[in-house]
């Protein structure tokens, strides 16, 4: 058993002049992460991993593009789910937007970056 709280000033935060990424709870199967990017136009470039990623765009708006060009663009309480290893990128379309991330498994880059 591994049930744990994690109170808002213990969250693993990582700060960045045009974003912070915060782990607000995982355990050895999932994480979920929250991401603030401060300005419109910020690029995640087109990325894979093996986890499966399930995303919720909470505030703002950002355009979601696919391996195979397509895009979309997704507005507040829109979401999305990635498969293992498909390629995507996001740009966001407008300042203070917020996206929840859920990864299984886990990051462990991310983790490590936010113990840093």
């Amino acid at each position: 058993m591994y049930s744990k709280l994690f109170p808002a000033e213990e969250q693993l935060k990582n700060e960045q002049e045009t974003y912070c990424s915060k782990i607000i709870a995982y355990t050895p199967e999932v994480m979920m992460m929250e991401w603030h990017f401060f300005n419109a136009g910020h690029v995640i470039p087109m990325h894979e991993h093996y986890h499966v990623q399930l995303s919720y765009i909470v505030k703002g708006s950002a355009k979601v593009i696919l391996a195979d060009g397509s895009e979309k663009l997704c507005q507040a309480g829109d979401s999305a789910a990635f498969a293992p290893n498909e390629g995507h990128s996001v740009i966001t379309a407008e300042p203070d937007t917020v996206i929840i991330d859920v990864f299984n498994p886990i990051r462990l880059d991310h983790l490590a970056n936010h113990r840093n």
